[in-house]
Protein backbone atom coordinates (compact mmCIF):
# COMPACT_ATOMS: atom_id res chain seq x y z
CA UNK A 1 0.00 0.00 0.00
CA UNK A 2 0.76 3.45 -0.97
CA UNK A 3 2.13 5.57 2.01
CA UNK A 4 0.36 8.69 0.31
CA UNK A 5 -3.75 7.95 1.01
CA UNK A 6 -6.15 10.31 -0.90
CA UNK A 7 -9.62 10.29 0.23
CA UNK A 8 -12.23 12.00 -2.40
CA UNK A 9 -15.74 13.28 -1.13
CA UNK A 10 -18.61 13.74 -2.93
CA UNK A 11 -20.28 16.38 -0.78
CA UNK A 12 -23.81 16.35 -1.80
CA UNK A 13 -24.35 12.71 -2.44
CA UNK A 14 -23.15 12.44 1.24
CA UNK A 15 -24.81 14.82 2.41
CA UNK A 16 -28.14 13.76 0.84
CA UNK A 17 -27.60 10.38 2.28
CA UNK A 18 -27.48 11.66 5.65
CA UNK A 19 -30.15 13.77 5.01
CA UNK A 20 -32.62 11.17 3.78
CA UNK A 21 -30.97 8.31 6.34
CA UNK A 22 -31.74 10.37 9.74
CA UNK A 23 -35.28 11.43 10.72
CA UNK A 24 -35.21 15.59 10.41
CA UNK A 25 -37.76 16.18 12.75
CA UNK A 26 -35.17 14.32 15.43
CA UNK A 27 -32.20 16.93 14.52
CA UNK A 28 -33.28 20.60 15.31
CA UNK A 29 -31.90 23.12 17.24
CA UNK A 30 -33.15 25.36 19.64
CA UNK A 31 -34.37 28.03 16.71
CA UNK A 32 -35.32 25.66 14.56
CA UNK A 33 -32.49 25.09 12.37
CA UNK A 34 -32.52 21.44 10.91
CA UNK A 35 -29.03 19.68 11.59
CA UNK A 36 -29.55 15.94 10.13
CA UNK A 37 -27.42 16.21 7.47
CA UNK A 38 -24.88 18.18 9.11
CA UNK A 39 -24.49 15.60 11.39
CA UNK A 40 -24.89 12.47 9.56
CA UNK A 41 -22.30 13.61 7.31
CA UNK A 42 -19.99 14.87 10.35
CA UNK A 43 -20.45 11.35 11.50
CA UNK A 44 -19.59 9.77 8.31
CA UNK A 45 -16.50 11.63 8.10
CA UNK A 46 -15.24 11.06 11.52
CA UNK A 47 -15.72 7.06 10.59
CA UNK A 48 -13.78 7.22 7.43
CA UNK A 49 -11.23 9.44 8.56
CA UNK A 50 -10.66 7.32 11.64
CA UNK A 51 -10.60 4.00 9.86
CA UNK A 52 -9.01 4.77 6.14
CA UNK A 53 -6.50 6.83 7.50
CA UNK A 54 -5.94 9.39 5.10
CA UNK A 55 -3.05 11.91 4.15
CA UNK A 56 -4.79 13.81 1.84
CA UNK A 57 -8.58 15.18 1.84
CA UNK A 58 -10.71 16.68 -0.82
CA UNK A 59 -14.74 17.30 -1.45
CA UNK A 60 -16.42 18.50 -4.29
CA UNK A 61 -19.77 19.56 -4.78
CA UNK A 62 -21.88 20.52 -7.63
CA UNK A 63 -22.59 23.81 -8.44
CA UNK A 64 -25.68 23.72 -10.38
CA UNK A 65 -27.86 21.27 -12.70
CA UNK A 66 -26.91 23.35 -15.47
CA UNK A 67 -23.64 21.44 -16.47
CA UNK A 68 -22.23 20.71 -20.14
CA UNK A 69 -24.58 17.55 -19.87
CA UNK A 70 -28.00 19.01 -19.77
CA UNK A 71 -26.80 21.80 -22.39
CA UNK A 72 -26.48 18.37 -24.63
CA UNK A 73 -29.67 16.60 -23.19
CA UNK A 74 -32.28 19.17 -21.65
CA UNK A 75 -33.79 16.18 -19.88
CA UNK A 76 -30.51 15.41 -18.12
CA UNK A 77 -31.77 14.66 -14.46
CA UNK A 78 -34.81 16.59 -14.69
CA UNK A 79 -36.70 14.17 -12.95
CA UNK A 80 -35.76 15.16 -10.01
CA UNK A 81 -37.20 17.02 -7.35
CA UNK A 82 -35.81 20.48 -6.16
CA UNK A 83 -33.96 20.19 -2.22
CA UNK A 84 -36.08 20.37 0.23
CA UNK A 85 -36.40 23.45 2.24
CA UNK A 86 -34.70 21.39 5.19
CA UNK A 87 -31.81 20.27 3.73
CA UNK A 88 -30.70 23.95 1.64
CA UNK A 89 -30.90 25.08 5.10
CA UNK A 90 -28.46 23.29 6.26
CA UNK A 91 -25.99 23.93 2.84
CA UNK A 92 -23.80 26.72 4.24
CA UNK A 93 -23.24 24.58 7.63
CA UNK A 94 -22.23 21.48 5.46
CA UNK A 95 -19.46 23.71 3.87
CA UNK A 96 -18.71 25.26 7.32
CA UNK A 97 -18.10 21.66 8.27
CA UNK A 98 -15.45 20.95 5.35
CA UNK A 99 -13.70 23.88 6.84
CA UNK A 100 -13.49 22.79 10.28
CA UNK A 101 -12.36 19.57 9.20
CA UNK A 102 -9.57 21.12 7.37
CA UNK A 103 -11.24 19.26 3.86
CA UNK A 104 -10.32 21.53 0.89
CA UNK A 105 -13.38 22.23 -1.16
CA UNK A 106 -13.80 22.59 -5.21
CA UNK A 107 -16.78 23.29 -7.17
CA UNK A 108 -16.47 24.60 -10.76
CA UNK A 109 -19.72 25.79 -12.77
CA UNK A 110 -20.83 23.61 -16.10
CA UNK A 111 -19.44 20.27 -14.62
CA UNK A 112 -20.81 17.72 -11.81
CA UNK A 113 -18.77 16.70 -8.85
CA UNK A 114 -17.90 13.44 -10.04
CA UNK A 115 -15.83 15.18 -12.77
CA UNK A 116 -13.66 16.97 -10.48
CA UNK A 117 -13.49 13.59 -8.30
CA UNK A 118 -12.14 11.76 -11.59
CA UNK A 119 -9.67 14.59 -12.42
CA UNK A 120 -8.15 14.65 -8.65
CA UNK A 121 -8.16 10.71 -8.78
CA UNK A 122 -6.29 10.02 -12.45
CA UNK A 123 -3.73 13.02 -11.15
CA UNK A 124 -3.00 11.06 -7.77
CA UNK A 125 -3.18 8.06 -9.72
CA UNK A 126 -0.07 9.71 -11.55
CA UNK A 127 1.26 10.23 -8.43
CA UNK A 128 1.43 7.30 -7.26
CA UNK A 129 -1.66 7.25 -4.62
CA UNK A 130 -3.91 5.51 -3.27
CA UNK A 131 -7.28 6.73 -3.81
CA UNK A 132 -10.62 5.94 -1.96
CA UNK A 133 -13.37 7.94 -3.69
CA UNK A 134 -16.66 8.19 -1.26
CA UNK A 135 -19.48 8.33 -3.42
CA UNK A 136 -23.30 7.05 -3.65
CA UNK A 137 -23.25 7.80 -7.75
CA UNK A 138 -21.99 4.39 -9.03
CA UNK A 139 -21.04 6.22 -12.20
CA UNK A 140 -17.85 6.35 -9.71
CA UNK A 141 -17.34 2.75 -10.42
CA UNK A 142 -15.55 4.04 -13.60
CA UNK A 143 -12.96 5.04 -12.07
CA UNK A 144 -11.57 1.90 -10.22
CA UNK A 145 -8.62 0.30 -10.35
CA UNK A 146 -5.83 -1.08 -8.75
CA UNK A 147 -5.04 2.22 -7.46
CA UNK A 148 -8.52 4.02 -6.75
CA UNK A 149 -11.34 1.95 -4.60
CA UNK A 150 -15.05 3.11 -4.32
CA UNK A 151 -16.54 3.14 -0.65
CA UNK A 152 -20.11 3.07 -2.22
CA UNK A 153 -22.77 3.54 1.27
CA UNK A 154 -25.52 0.46 0.23
CA UNK A 155 -27.88 1.81 3.67
CA UNK A 156 -27.69 5.14 5.32
CA UNK A 157 -23.65 6.59 6.15
CA UNK A 158 -22.58 3.98 7.87
CA UNK A 159 -22.53 0.29 5.63
CA UNK A 160 -20.04 1.36 2.88
CA UNK A 161 -19.68 -1.23 0.42
CA UNK A 162 -15.58 -1.58 -0.81
CA UNK A 163 -15.87 -1.82 -4.58
CA UNK A 164 -12.78 -2.74 -6.11
CA UNK A 165 -11.42 -4.08 -9.72
CA UNK A 166 -12.65 -7.49 -8.28
CA UNK A 167 -15.95 -6.34 -6.66
CA UNK A 168 -17.42 -5.19 -9.71
CA UNK A 169 -16.63 -8.40 -11.49
CA UNK A 170 -18.62 -10.01 -9.24
CA UNK A 171 -21.52 -7.89 -8.81
CA UNK A 172 -22.02 -6.87 -12.65
CA UNK A 173 -19.81 -9.24 -14.84
CA UNK A 174 -18.05 -6.66 -15.97
CA UNK A 175 -14.39 -4.56 -15.48
CA UNK A 176 -14.54 -1.46 -14.37
CA UNK A 177 -13.94 0.56 -17.57
CA UNK A 178 -16.70 -1.43 -19.11
CA UNK A 179 -19.24 0.23 -16.54
CA UNK A 180 -19.68 3.14 -18.76
CA UNK A 181 -20.76 1.07 -21.52
CA UNK A 182 -23.03 -1.04 -19.50
CA UNK A 183 -24.92 1.91 -17.95
CA UNK A 184 -25.10 3.69 -21.61
CA UNK A 185 -26.75 0.58 -22.58
CA UNK A 186 -29.13 -0.49 -19.40
CA UNK A 187 -29.88 3.79 -19.15
CA UNK A 188 -30.08 5.53 -15.76
CA UNK A 189 -33.66 6.23 -14.03
CA UNK A 190 -31.79 8.75 -11.49
CA UNK A 191 -30.05 10.63 -14.15
CA UNK A 192 -33.62 10.53 -16.35
CA UNK A 193 -30.82 9.01 -19.39
CA UNK A 194 -33.61 6.76 -21.26
CA UNK A 195 -33.40 3.00 -21.47
CA UNK A 196 -33.86 0.81 -24.67
CA UNK A 197 -37.25 -0.64 -24.19
CA UNK A 198 -36.99 -4.58 -23.40
CA UNK A 199 -33.58 -4.08 -22.46
CA UNK A 200 -32.55 -4.64 -18.54
CA UNK A 201 -29.50 -4.86 -16.81
CA UNK A 202 -28.60 -8.68 -17.68
CA UNK A 203 -29.26 -8.02 -21.57
CA UNK A 204 -26.70 -4.99 -21.02
CA UNK A 205 -24.51 -6.66 -19.04
CA UNK A 206 -24.67 -9.51 -21.76
CA UNK A 207 -24.09 -7.59 -25.08
CA UNK A 208 -21.05 -5.56 -23.76
CA UNK A 209 -19.37 -9.08 -22.21
CA UNK A 210 -20.09 -10.57 -25.66
CA UNK A 211 -18.67 -7.72 -27.78
CA UNK A 212 -16.22 -6.70 -25.40
CA UNK A 213 -17.26 -2.51 -26.00
CA UNK A 214 -19.92 -0.41 -26.78
CA UNK A 215 -18.16 0.32 -29.48
CA UNK A 216 -18.24 -3.37 -30.96
CA UNK A 217 -22.01 -3.48 -29.34
CA UNK A 218 -22.97 -0.63 -31.41
CA UNK A 219 -20.69 -1.74 -34.38
CA UNK A 220 -22.98 -5.20 -35.03
CA UNK A 221 -26.43 -3.94 -33.70
CA UNK A 222 -27.53 -5.20 -36.92
CA UNK A 223 -26.66 -8.59 -36.28
CA UNK A 224 -28.39 -8.70 -33.06
CA UNK A 225 -31.68 -10.90 -33.57
CA UNK A 226 -35.33 -10.53 -31.93
CA UNK A 227 -37.08 -7.97 -30.47
CA UNK A 228 -34.28 -6.24 -28.40
CA UNK A 229 -32.36 -6.11 -31.17
CA UNK A 230 -34.61 -4.08 -33.06
CA UNK A 231 -35.44 -1.74 -29.91
CA UNK A 232 -32.07 -1.10 -30.30
CA UNK A 233 -31.61 0.01 -33.31
CA UNK A 234 -34.77 1.67 -33.11
CA UNK A 235 -33.03 4.27 -29.99
CA UNK A 236 -29.03 4.03 -30.94
CA UNK A 237 -29.45 8.28 -31.07
CA UNK A 238 -30.28 7.72 -27.54
CA UNK A 239 -28.07 5.30 -26.41
CA UNK A 240 -25.31 7.20 -27.96
CA UNK A 241 -25.69 9.99 -26.15
CA UNK A 242 -25.97 8.20 -22.93
CA UNK A 243 -22.82 6.64 -23.70
CA UNK A 244 -21.16 10.55 -24.17
CA UNK A 245 -23.15 11.86 -20.29
CA UNK A 246 -21.94 8.49 -18.81
CA UNK A 247 -18.41 9.00 -18.85
CA UNK A 248 -16.92 11.01 -16.24
CA UNK A 249 -14.40 14.28 -17.67
CA UNK A 250 -11.04 13.52 -16.12
CA UNK A 251 -9.72 16.71 -17.38
CA UNK A 252 -11.15 19.33 -16.03
CA UNK A 253 -8.55 22.47 -15.12
CA UNK A 254 -8.86 22.79 -11.24
CA UNK A 255 -6.30 24.97 -10.08
CA UNK A 256 -4.62 22.65 -6.98
CA UNK A 257 -1.53 20.56 -6.56
CA UNK A 258 -2.83 17.13 -5.22
CA UNK A 259 0.45 17.49 -2.40
CA UNK A 260 -1.83 20.83 -1.74
CA UNK A 261 -4.52 18.41 -0.27
CA UNK A 262 -2.67 16.78 2.94
CA UNK A 263 -4.41 16.84 5.94
CA UNK A 264 -3.49 18.34 9.07
CA UNK A 265 -6.38 17.10 11.17
CA UNK A 266 -9.22 19.14 11.43
CA UNK A 267 -9.37 22.89 13.41
CA UNK A 268 -10.94 22.20 16.86
CA UNK A 269 -11.76 25.20 18.00
CA UNK A 270 -13.56 25.87 14.29
CA UNK A 271 -15.42 22.71 14.86
CA UNK A 272 -16.31 23.08 18.90
CA UNK A 273 -17.81 26.24 17.62
CA UNK A 274 -19.92 24.60 14.43
CA UNK A 275 -20.91 21.33 16.80
CA UNK A 276 -22.15 24.41 19.67
CA UNK A 277 -24.31 26.53 17.38
CA UNK A 278 -26.08 23.33 16.32
CA UNK A 279 -26.32 21.99 19.82
CA UNK A 280 -24.14 18.57 18.56
CA UNK A 281 -23.01 17.43 21.72
CA UNK A 282 -23.19 13.39 20.87
CA UNK A 283 -20.24 13.19 18.12
CA UNK A 284 -17.64 15.82 20.42
CA UNK A 285 -16.05 12.83 22.03
CA UNK A 286 -15.86 10.67 18.86
CA UNK A 287 -13.30 13.93 17.47
CA UNK A 288 -10.81 12.75 19.88
CA UNK A 289 -10.20 9.78 17.25
CA UNK A 290 -9.16 12.27 14.69
CA UNK A 291 -5.44 13.01 14.51
CA UNK A 292 -4.98 17.13 14.81
CA UNK A 293 -5.68 19.47 17.51
CA UNK A 294 -8.90 18.03 18.94
CA UNK A 295 -9.43 18.63 22.46
CA UNK A 296 -12.19 16.25 24.20
CA UNK A 297 -14.15 17.33 26.70
CA UNK A 298 -12.10 17.95 29.85
CA UNK A 299 -13.56 15.38 32.85
CA UNK A 300 -14.34 17.33 36.20
CA UNK A 301 -11.52 17.25 38.22
CA UNK A 302 -12.63 14.47 41.62
CA UNK A 303 -10.74 16.70 44.10
CA UNK A 304 -12.80 20.46 42.62
CA UNK A 305 -13.95 22.66 45.87
CA UNK A 306 -14.33 21.12 49.60
CA UNK A 307 -16.27 17.74 50.00
CA UNK A 308 -17.32 16.02 52.88
CA UNK A 309 -18.53 12.78 53.07
CA UNK A 310 -21.23 12.86 55.52
CA UNK A 311 -23.34 9.17 57.31
CA UNK A 312 -25.65 10.99 60.14
CA UNK A 313 -28.07 12.86 57.93
CA UNK A 314 -28.76 15.13 61.31
CA UNK A 315 -25.39 16.91 60.71
CA UNK A 316 -27.14 18.22 57.37
CA UNK A 317 -29.36 20.80 58.92
CA UNK A 318 -26.67 23.00 60.24
CA UNK A 319 -24.48 22.84 56.72
CA UNK A 320 -27.42 23.64 54.53
CA UNK A 321 -27.94 27.77 52.89
CA UNK A 322 -29.95 28.79 50.14
CA UNK A 323 -29.89 27.99 47.52
CA UNK A 324 -28.44 24.65 47.56
CA UNK A 325 -28.48 22.36 44.61
CA UNK A 326 -29.36 19.13 45.35
CA UNK A 327 -28.55 15.33 43.58
CA UNK A 328 -30.03 12.00 44.59
CA UNK A 329 -28.95 8.85 44.24
CA UNK A 330 -32.45 7.17 42.56
CA UNK A 331 -32.22 3.09 41.88
CA UNK A 332 -35.16 1.20 41.29
CA UNK A 333 -37.52 3.68 42.83
CA UNK A 334 -35.74 4.01 46.07
CA UNK A 335 -33.32 6.89 47.45
CA UNK A 336 -30.01 5.75 48.51
CA UNK A 337 -27.96 8.53 49.38
CA UNK A 338 -27.78 12.36 47.71
CA UNK A 339 -25.80 15.28 47.39
CA UNK A 340 -25.54 18.99 47.87
CA UNK A 341 -23.55 21.89 46.19
CA UNK A 342 -23.84 25.19 47.80
CA UNK A 343 -22.44 29.08 46.72
CA UNK A 344 -19.06 28.90 48.62
CA UNK A 345 -18.00 26.05 46.58
CA UNK A 346 -18.58 23.31 49.32
CA UNK A 347 -19.97 19.94 48.42
CA UNK A 348 -21.86 17.43 50.45
CA UNK A 349 -21.87 13.63 50.12
CA UNK A 350 -24.86 11.71 52.88
CA UNK A 351 -24.74 7.93 53.14
CA UNK A 352 -28.67 7.82 53.79
CA UNK A 353 -32.26 8.26 52.39
CA UNK A 354 -33.00 10.29 55.48
CA UNK A 355 -33.06 13.89 55.11
CA UNK A 356 -33.46 16.80 57.48
CA UNK A 357 -35.91 19.29 57.95
CA UNK A 358 -34.43 21.75 55.04
CA UNK A 359 -35.62 19.35 52.13
CA UNK A 360 -39.26 20.34 53.38
CA UNK A 361 -38.71 23.76 54.19
CA UNK A 362 -39.94 25.88 51.50
CA UNK A 363 -38.01 28.90 52.39
CA UNK A 364 -34.79 26.96 51.46
CA UNK A 365 -34.24 27.99 47.66
CA UNK A 366 -33.78 23.99 45.76
CA UNK A 367 -31.74 23.50 42.64
CA UNK A 368 -32.49 20.10 41.00
CA UNK A 369 -32.52 17.99 37.98
CA UNK A 370 -35.60 16.41 36.65
CA UNK A 371 -37.38 16.65 39.99
CA UNK A 372 -40.43 15.36 39.27
CA UNK A 373 -38.97 12.02 39.08
CA UNK A 374 -38.51 12.58 42.87
CA UNK A 375 -41.56 14.60 43.57
CA UNK A 376 -43.12 11.02 42.83
CA UNK A 377 -41.37 9.61 45.89
CA UNK A 378 -40.62 11.80 48.46
CA UNK A 379 -42.30 15.48 49.49
CA UNK A 380 -39.58 18.44 48.72
CA UNK A 381 -40.81 21.73 49.58
CA UNK A 382 -38.69 25.09 47.51
CA UNK A 383 -37.57 23.91 44.23
CA UNK A 384 -37.17 27.17 42.08
CA UNK A 385 -35.08 25.63 39.28
CA UNK A 386 -34.96 22.58 37.25
CA UNK A 387 -32.19 22.43 34.98
CA UNK A 388 -33.66 19.96 32.53
CA UNK A 389 -36.92 21.48 32.70
CA UNK A 390 -35.49 25.11 31.79
CA UNK A 391 -33.45 23.15 29.10
CA UNK A 392 -36.45 21.67 27.37
CA UNK A 393 -37.84 24.89 27.38
CA UNK A 394 -34.93 26.33 25.60
CA UNK A 395 -34.78 23.69 23.46
CA UNK A 396 -37.85 21.22 22.72
CA UNK A 397 -36.98 19.71 20.23
CA UNK A 398 -33.89 18.64 21.41
CA UNK A 399 -33.47 14.57 22.88
CA UNK A 400 -29.68 15.12 24.67
CA UNK A 401 -31.68 17.05 28.60
CA UNK A 402 -29.36 14.46 30.81
CA UNK A 403 -27.05 15.91 33.34
CA UNK A 404 -24.31 15.00 31.51
CA UNK A 405 -25.42 16.33 28.46
CA UNK A 406 -26.08 20.00 29.21
CA UNK A 407 -22.69 19.88 31.41
CA UNK A 408 -21.24 19.00 28.36
CA UNK A 409 -22.90 21.22 26.31
CA UNK A 410 -22.76 24.31 28.46
CA UNK A 411 -19.95 23.80 30.26
CA UNK A 412 -17.80 21.83 28.42
CA UNK A 413 -17.13 19.08 30.95
CA UNK A 414 -18.78 15.57 31.30
CA UNK A 415 -19.70 13.58 34.58
CA UNK A 416 -18.10 10.79 33.49
CA UNK A 417 -20.69 8.26 34.53
CA UNK A 418 -21.80 9.75 37.56
CA UNK A 419 -25.48 10.26 35.95
CA UNK A 420 -25.07 6.12 35.19
CA UNK A 421 -26.92 3.11 36.83
CA UNK A 422 -24.62 1.32 39.37
CA UNK A 423 -21.57 3.87 39.47
CA UNK A 424 -20.06 5.12 42.09
CA UNK A 425 -22.38 8.36 43.15
CA UNK A 426 -20.85 11.14 43.58
CA UNK A 427 -21.04 15.07 44.11
CA UNK A 428 -19.86 16.00 41.24
CA UNK A 429 -23.76 15.98 39.80
CA UNK A 430 -25.01 18.33 42.48
CA UNK A 431 -22.10 21.22 41.36
CA UNK A 432 -23.22 20.59 37.92
CA UNK A 433 -26.48 21.72 38.45
CA UNK A 434 -25.51 24.61 40.67
CA UNK A 435 -22.78 26.14 37.73
CA UNK A 436 -25.72 25.06 35.17
CA UNK A 437 -28.43 27.72 36.99
CA UNK A 438 -26.90 30.99 35.84
CA UNK A 439 -26.04 29.97 32.86
CA UNK A 440 -30.00 29.07 31.58
CA UNK A 441 -31.23 31.73 33.63
CA UNK A 442 -29.32 33.78 30.98
CA UNK A 443 -30.76 31.96 27.69
CA UNK A 444 -34.33 31.66 29.49
CA UNK A 445 -34.11 36.32 29.88
CA UNK A 446 -32.64 36.24 26.63
CA UNK A 447 -35.63 33.81 25.05
CA UNK A 448 -38.05 36.30 27.07
CA UNK A 449 -39.42 32.62 29.01
CA UNK A 450 -38.23 34.04 32.77
CA UNK A 451 -42.20 34.62 33.21
CA UNK A 452 -43.24 31.40 31.23
CA UNK A 453 -40.91 29.35 33.29
CA UNK A 454 -40.95 30.60 36.68
CA UNK A 455 -44.91 31.35 36.57
CA UNK A 456 -46.04 28.50 34.30
CA UNK A 457 -43.83 25.62 34.29
CA UNK A 458 -42.12 25.25 37.34
CA UNK A 459 -45.54 25.27 39.60
CA UNK A 460 -47.07 22.96 37.01
CA UNK A 461 -43.85 20.88 37.49
CA UNK A 462 -44.84 20.77 41.40
CA UNK A 463 -48.34 20.17 41.15
CA UNK A 464 -47.76 17.13 38.26
CA UNK A 465 -45.50 15.82 40.81
CA UNK A 466 -48.07 15.61 43.83
CA UNK A 467 -50.16 14.33 41.25
CA UNK A 468 -48.06 11.43 40.67
CA UNK A 469 -47.49 11.11 44.64
CA UNK A 470 -50.81 10.98 45.60
CA UNK A 471 -52.64 10.22 42.67
CA UNK A 472 -56.37 12.06 41.24
CA UNK A 473 -59.53 11.30 41.59
CA UNK A 474 -62.48 11.88 38.91
CA UNK A 475 -66.38 12.03 39.30
CA UNK A 476 -67.59 8.62 37.71
CA UNK A 477 -71.07 9.86 36.73
CA UNK A 478 -69.97 12.86 35.29
CA UNK A 479 -66.71 11.29 33.56
CA UNK A 480 -69.53 8.62 32.13
CA UNK A 481 -72.01 11.38 30.88
CA UNK A 482 -69.13 12.85 29.36
CA UNK A 483 -68.12 9.26 27.28
CA UNK A 484 -72.36 9.01 26.34
CA UNK A 485 -71.98 12.64 24.96
CA UNK A 486 -69.29 12.28 22.59
CA UNK A 487 -70.19 8.71 21.42
CA UNK A 488 -73.03 10.05 20.27
CA UNK A 489 -71.60 12.88 17.86
CA UNK A 490 -69.25 10.23 16.52
CA UNK A 491 -72.72 7.47 15.98
CA UNK A 492 -74.03 10.81 14.40
CA UNK A 493 -71.19 11.94 12.20
CA UNK A 494 -69.83 8.23 11.62
CA UNK A 495 -73.98 7.73 9.83
CA UNK A 496 -73.26 10.90 7.88
CA UNK A 497 -69.72 9.96 6.39
CA UNK A 498 -71.77 6.33 4.84
CA UNK A 499 -74.96 8.66 4.22
CA UNK A 500 -72.54 10.48 1.35
CA UNK A 501 -70.73 7.49 0.69
CA UNK A 502 -73.55 5.16 0.10
CA UNK A 503 -71.87 2.51 2.38
CA UNK A 504 -70.41 1.75 5.51
CA UNK A 505 -66.37 1.71 5.98
CA UNK A 506 -63.58 2.05 8.50
CA UNK A 507 -63.98 6.11 8.80
CA UNK A 508 -60.60 5.39 10.93
CA UNK A 509 -58.59 4.07 8.47
CA UNK A 510 -56.78 6.01 6.31
CA UNK A 511 -56.32 3.48 3.21
CA UNK A 512 -60.60 3.01 3.38
CA UNK A 513 -60.81 6.91 3.78
CA UNK A 514 -58.49 7.74 1.09
CA UNK A 515 -60.91 5.04 -1.21
CA UNK A 516 -63.95 7.09 -0.83
CA UNK A 517 -62.70 10.30 -1.33
CA UNK A 518 -60.09 10.25 -4.01
CA UNK A 519 -62.13 7.11 -6.23
CA UNK A 520 -65.61 7.13 -5.21
CA UNK A 521 -67.10 10.70 -4.11
CA UNK A 522 -67.67 13.73 -6.53
CA UNK A 523 -66.28 16.89 -5.34
CA UNK A 524 -69.57 17.90 -3.94
CA UNK A 525 -69.11 14.95 -2.03
CA UNK A 526 -66.29 15.37 -0.57
CA UNK A 527 -67.34 18.68 0.71
CA UNK A 528 -70.25 17.57 2.61
CA UNK A 529 -68.27 14.57 3.98
CA UNK A 530 -65.56 17.08 5.47
CA UNK A 531 -68.17 19.30 6.99
CA UNK A 532 -69.50 16.12 8.66
CA UNK A 533 -67.17 14.47 9.80
CA UNK A 534 -65.62 14.63 13.60
CA UNK A 535 -62.33 13.88 13.84
CA UNK A 536 -62.52 12.71 17.61
CA UNK A 537 -62.00 9.43 18.54
CA UNK A 538 -63.56 8.55 21.76
CA UNK A 539 -62.14 5.60 24.21
CA UNK A 540 -63.91 3.93 26.57
CA UNK A 541 -62.38 5.87 29.52
CA UNK A 542 -63.00 3.68 32.29
CA UNK A 543 -61.94 0.83 30.83
CA UNK A 544 -58.83 2.13 29.04
CA UNK A 545 -57.20 3.97 32.08
CA UNK A 546 -57.92 1.44 34.40
CA UNK A 547 -59.98 3.37 37.01
CA UNK A 548 -60.51 1.89 40.47
CA UNK A 549 -63.81 2.77 42.33
CA UNK A 550 -63.89 4.59 45.50
CA UNK A 551 -67.10 5.34 46.77
CA UNK A 552 -68.90 7.71 44.10
CA UNK A 553 -65.55 8.51 42.72
CA UNK A 554 -63.33 6.44 40.26
CA UNK A 555 -59.70 6.80 41.13
CA UNK A 556 -56.54 6.72 38.90
CA UNK A 557 -53.77 4.74 39.78
CA UNK A 558 -50.32 5.94 40.94
CA UNK A 559 -47.53 6.50 38.26
CA UNK A 560 -45.65 3.33 39.19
Amino acid sequence: MSEKRLLLLDGHSLAYRAFYALPVENFVTANGQHTNAVYGLASMLINLITSEKPTHIAVAFDVSRKTFRSEKFADYKANRSSSPDEFKSQSEYIFKLMDAFNIKRFALEGFEADDLIATLAKSAEKKGFQTLICTGDRDAFQLINESTTVLYPKKGVADLARMTPEAVVEKYGLTPKQYPDFAALRGDPSDNLPSIPGVGEKTAAKWVVEYGSFENVIKHASEISGKVGESLRANLKHVLLNHELTHLRSDVKIETNIDNLSWAGINSQETKELFDLLEIKALKDRLKNLTGESEPIKAIPKTQNKKTTIKNFDEIDGIITSPVAVDLEYQEGKILSYAIALQNGDSYLVKSDRFGSWLSDSKIQKYMHNSKKYLHRQVIEGIVFDTELAAYLINPGTRSLSLNDLSEKYLGESLGNADELFSDFSTVGAESILKLVPILQKELAEREMEKLFLDLEMPILEILGKMERNGIAVDKDALLKEVEYFNAIVQSETKSAYSCAGHEFNVNSPKQLQAILFDSLSSFQKTILFRTRNPLRIEYIHSKLNLSFYGNLWLLPRHP
